[in-house]
């Protein structure tokens, strides 16, 4: 069954580790990075912005997430990628004078579908490694059900692509 118990409690958990991932890096920018700091990397996204396509902002996504195929290992370069992700939005915190808890809130809404998207490989890989260290069907699950997540990860990832494209 593709949304088993276990699957459904690997997406909860993938979730809230992803948003405490993105708080806690925010934060830790927000307080100990400087103005001047804060200053050029908001001046660096727009000028970003002005020349960003929805096909950039989905290859880039692509890019960083798609590790989280491998199970377990898989997830390190991603939550790399996303703790500085969570710094760069603690720096524009500081820059936009916005709390960084404000600014996280706004994109949990406004980037649902994108988290939404690293949720579900994230849990995928989370749920596949258990299912491996406890010997209880990790091929089957990979062989029968990750093609699903797949799918689902890469529509999210594309209509966030869209929703951000449109954005900028």
């Amino acid at each position: 069954m593709y949304l088993s118990r276990g699957f459904m409690l690997c997406l909860i958990f993938s979730f809230i580790l992803l948003v405490g991932v993105l708080y806690v890096s925010a934060n830790q920018a927000y307080m100990y990075g400087s103005v001047e700091q804060a200053n050029q990397t908001r001046e660096w996204l727009e000028t970003e912005r002005q020349t960003i396509t929805m096909q950039s902002i989905f290859v880039n996504n692509f890019v960083v997430s798609i590790p989280m195929i491998i199970p377990a290992v898989g997830l390190v370069p991603f939550y790399i990628a996303w703790h500085n992700t969570g710094q760069v939005i603690g720096l524009l915190s500081l820059a936009y004078n916005v709390h960084p808890s404000v600014y996280i809130g706004n994109l949990i809404v406004l980037g649902f579908t994108e988290i939404l998207a690293y949720t579900f490989l994230s849990a995928e890989n989370i749920y596949v490694t258990m299912l491996a260290l406890l010997k209880a069907g990790a091929k089957e699950r990979i062989t029968k059900q990750s093609w699903k997540t797949l799918i689902i990860y890469l529509i999210l990832l594309l209509l966030s692509a869209a929703t951000e494209g449109g954005l900028s």
